[in-house]
């Protein structure tokens, strides 16, 4: 199994970002992107994309692209700063990791709306766990 197959079987069960529609796009060692189409549910009182979806896109690019590097990764925390408003049919996030550390990554993610407007960056920081790549093999080849 290639790196992006096994990144790729990983997150295919992910049933909260199936429900929100959220896909991966390209994976790299370099950065991962991710995209969701906005639906009627996505929406906030004032008709932008509400700010948990935003959130919960940029988590999952850290978590697909931290995850693709250093396999198991968990976040350990996130910080997201608004730019402006959503007001799009189309959101995608691009991680980019700009630390390693030991048991630590860091990385920023960048949200844009459908014509490439920065929307929201994002920063997080995941724990690296010890797992070897054939466990992980053998756990995501049985799924």
């Amino acid at each position: 199994m290639t790196k992006e197959e096994l990144t790729r079987k990983m997150f295919e069960k992910d049933a909260y970002v199936k429900l929100s529609g959220i896909e991966i796009v390209e994976i790299m060692d370099e950065s991962v992107t991710v995209r969701a189409k906005i639906q009627a549910e996505h929406l906030n009182a004032n008709g932008a994309v509400q700010g948990g979806m935003l959130y919960t896109l940029a988590d999952f690019a850290f978590a697909v692209h931290a995850n693709h590097l250093h396999p198991m990764t968990v976040t350990q925390g996130g910080h997201i700063s608004y730019i402006r408003a959503a007001i799009t049919d189309e959101v995608t996030a691009t991680a980019v990791e700009r630390v390693r550390s030991g048991h630590n990554t860091v990385s920023e993610v960048v949200v844009r709306n459908g014509v490439g407007e920065t929307v929201c960056i994002c920063t997080f920081n995941g724990f690296v766990k010890d797992v070897a790549r054939e466990e992980l093999e053998k756990k995501f080849e049985e799924r």
